[in-house]
């Protein structure tokens, strides 16, 4: 039920979305609820993957060409792709290296624990819940690779929810505060126990282990791919080749590259793939795989709607169809300034929200970080 989308940006026009569970709702005869209060029922995730039509038609970054004309960008900051690393298995002694590529290439790295090899007392290889919170004061992420990696011989296994469920369970208790909202999908054997219907009742996003950079426009959320840095300049895997999300003939190109390590054997002073990470940094937006799974999915059901457009200010409402709890993540808006806007201030609801402008062709952008569904986003110039 999906309208096709214009990117980059997602314009007013062509972003609008069906109210799909609202459409439910009401067919349904959902006992109780009003419309309105069946219009907030959200969605935990966005399964839909490359079976179903495309979402929008993919185009490089747009330019809104009148004052106060705007749009969704297809990735923060008006990015042209997205990147993230991802390393599964916990294994610790790793870490410190992980850290000092992340300090000298620039990119977050997102872990996946098995939470049952985490703990208290020292553990040599799955680390302790003290190594996994310092982790996250550096800014990364530490997210689910189930309980206890499909080990489904063991007398103690109940079933798949009971992985799913205890590894969630234990990351949020063990972190208090930080939010286990993601799953790396366990592979090798007994991976025909993973169940994407079972792990969207716990996660908004999940990762599987293989495959190649898929459209941007059919992302599969419940199932994302990855692929290796190691396809860089290899010519029997070309088709893989990370640079493809920066070449416009490919059809991977704007799309979310996600890499995945494991244990790190050998741990070069030279990475060329963490080299051109670096070197694209200002066109890549190097980011955590949460952090990308939730604005790619808010993105892809947004609604943005303008409210008010004149020389003294400009307002916007913006809503999509995810859940509010766990879709907390800004969409940047970028939009066309009046030419004597030198400068501007941005509010949603009552809380000041980041503005930057930028310059194109002599005119003048604003791209606002905005929250779906938190209020209405007003900008003024400052002069």
């Amino acid at each position: 039920m999906h309208q096709t989308a214009q990117v980059n940006c997602l314009t007013t026009k062509t972003v609008r979305r069906s109210r799909v569970i609202l459409c439910l709702a009401l067919l349904l005869g959902v006992a109780g609820l009003s419309a309105q209060e069946a219009e907030r029922l959200q969605r935990p995730n966005l399964p839909e993957g490359p079976k179903v039509a495309k979402r929008f038609e993919t185009t490089d970054r747009v330019w809104p060409e009148k004052p106060g004309e705007m749009g969704i960008c297809l990735w923060k900051d008006d990015k042209v792709a997205a990147v993230s690393v991802t390393v599964d298995d916990n294994y610790a002694p790793d870490v410190p290296w992980w850290f000092e590529m992340s300090d000298t290439y620039g990119f977050p790295v997102t872990w996946f624990v098995i939470t049952r090899n985490i703990k208290d007392d020292g553990n040599a290889f799955g680390g302790t819940w003290k190594l996994w919170q310092s982790v996250l004061d550096k800014g990364h992420d530490v997210q689910s690779h189930t309980h206890t990696h499909l080990h489904v011989d063991d007398d103690d296994w109940q079933d798949i929810e009971w992985e799913y469920r205890e590894s969630k369970r234990l990351i949020e208790e063990k972190l208090p505060g930080h939010r286990a909202r993601f799953l790396a999908y366990p592979g090798g054997k007994h991976s025909d126990k993973n169940d994407r219907e079972v792990a969207g009742r716990y996660y908004a996003g999940a990762r599987g282990v293989t495959g190649v950079i898929p459209d941007v426009n059919s992302l599969d959320y419940m199932g994302t791919r990855c692929g290796s840095g190691g396809a860089l300049d290899n010519p029997k895997a070309s088709w893989a080749d990370p640079r493809n999300i920066l070449t416009p003939s490919h059809r991977a190109y704007r799309s979310w590259c996600i890499l995945l390590y494991h244990f790190m054997k050998e741990k070069p002073e030279n990475n060329p793939f963490f080299e051109f990470l670096k070197e694209n940094s200002d066109v890549l937006w190097l980011a955590r795989f949460g952090d990308v799974s939730l604005y790619g999915q808010e993105r892809d059901t947004a609604t943005l709607k303008t409210v008010a457009n004149t020389s003294e200010g400009i307002a916007f409402d913006l809503s999509d169809e995810m859940d509010d709890q766990a879709f907390d993540y800004p969409l940047t808006i970028k939009l066309r300034l009046y030419d004597e806007w030198q400068n501007v201030v941005a509010t949603q609801g009552e809380k000041a929200v980041e503005a930057r402008v930028v310059e194109h062709e002599g005119a003048r952008f604003a791209l606002v970080q905005a929250v779906p569904d938190r209020g209405t986003v007003r900008l003024t110039p400052r002069l």
